[in-house]
């Protein structure tokens, strides 16, 4: 057997455990995106408004925008003139986009840690709620697997418990 038979047979067995255990337990198989049904909440909205209207990441973000229009500007003149530059000129040219590039790396990884403090606080704060509602979800549904929407290749909408579980969420307090 060459290294690839062997590979998917692997993968074959795997998936017929799968869908052997699924069938052997008791209730419904569902499918769920957790960051994706807790980031669907009105709280976690309300925290990313807050970040939005937020004067210091308003002005990261404001940052962002001009170093990408400064970014298509060069590349425009590149484009435009950059067949007549001196070699003197066109260095000093890549050199300018080097440096434009880098600040938009930082402050991309700026704005990233900020929008990743928000999520992580939103699913600190949700998540005691997100696991009783989890397990309210899983007994009203008789739902004995959940499985990560991620994980799955195909799930029809009908398992996927998502938007009941960001519904539960907005109703807990």
């Amino acid at each position: 057997m060459t290294l690839i038979q062997k590979t998917m047979a692997a993968v074959l067995m795997c998936l017929v455990s799968a869908v052997s255990f699924a069938q052997n337990t008791p209730g419904k198989v569902a499918i769920l995106d957790l960051q994706a049904a807790v980031l669907s909440t009105e709280f976690a909205k309300k925290e990313i408004a807050a970040l939005d209207k937020n004067p210091q990441y308003a002005a990261m973000k404001a940052k962002l925008d001009g170093l990408v229009a400064d970014m298509k500007k060069l590349q425009t003149e590149a484009e435009k003139d950059g067949m007549t530059w001196s070699a003197e000129k066109q260095a000093e040219h890549r050199k300018k986009v080097e440096y434009i590039r880098a600040d938009y790396e930082l402050e991309g990884k700026k704005l990233q840690a900020e929008q990743q403090a928000v999520v992580q606080h939103v699913m600190q704060t949700l998540g005691p709620k997100v696991r009783a509602a989890l397990e309210q979800l899983t007994e009203s549904e008789k739902i004995g697997l959940v499985l990560n929407a991620q994980a799955a290749m195909y799930a029809s909408p009908a398992h996927d418990i998502t938007p009941k579980l960001t519904e539960m969420l907005n109703k807990a307090k």
